[in-house]
């Protein structure tokens, strides 16, 4: 990768838990979940993925790494822990970051298992605009800021396997234009169905901030 066109970006993390207001996790009855994203690939369809040496925090392909991460963990209802794995990469070409982000969860007594994300882009004032593109291969969502807003959401997308597996995992990249700040990717993981009748969830979520 020829550096005029690599920048080393600032790495910050955030983790967002999933609470309620005494600090419990927050679980949604089965029969009153509604999906409010829009699906990245057919159910079933991926493989998991796992960072390229084995361990949170390294590399997801060759030239990116290392990376911000993050993950968060709660206890499902029937004392499975469920997890939310996020990943950004440091460095970015052209305007494109890659990205991971997974649900694991330790038991096969769920049904579901679903990663969901969305990203958020910061542009560096009212004056400025900027864009950030999330892409899958089920379609792309976009966000861009107004002279007033400088911070705007993407829709979501999400990713899920329907027979018990432990994994949903996805990996893809954004497309950053403009005078931005800082792009943030927030991940919800949950698991539900069969004998985890109340739905589990939880978020993790990692930023990277442009160092101009």
């Amino acid at each position: 990768m020829k550096n005029s066109k690599t920048q080393l970006l600032a790495m910050s993390v955030l983790a967002l838990g999933l609470t309620t207001l005494n600090g419990l996790p927050v679980f949604a009855e089965e029969d009153s979940y509604i999906e409010d994203g829009t699906i990245a690939a057919e159910e079933n369809s991926q493989p998991t993925l796992f960072p390229k040496h084995g361990t949170e925090g390294s590399g997801l392909s060759t030239g990116y790494e290392p990376l911000a991460s993050n993950k968060r963990s709660i206890k499902s209802y029937t004392g499975g822990t469920l997890t939310s794995n996020t990943w950004l990469s440091s460095f970015h070409s052209n305007g494109l970051i890659d990205y991971q982000v997974s649900a694991n969860y330790t038991k096969t007594d769920h049904q579901y298992i679903q990663t969901k994300w969305f990203a958020t882009i910061e542009a560096v004032s009212t004056s400025k605009t900027a864009k950030v593109t999330l892409s899958t291969t089920g379609g792309s969502v976009e966000a861009s800021t107004t002279s007033t807003d400088t911070i705007k959401s993407t829709k979501s997308k999400y990713y899920q396997n329907t027979k018990s597996q432990k994994d949903a995992s996805y990996r893809s990249n954004v497309a950053v234009q403009g005078s931005w700040k800082k792009v943030t990717l927030t991940n919800e993981a949950s698991v539900w169905g069969n004998k985890v009748v109340k739905k589990a969830a939880v978020n993790s979520q990692v930023s990277v901030s442009n160092s101009k």
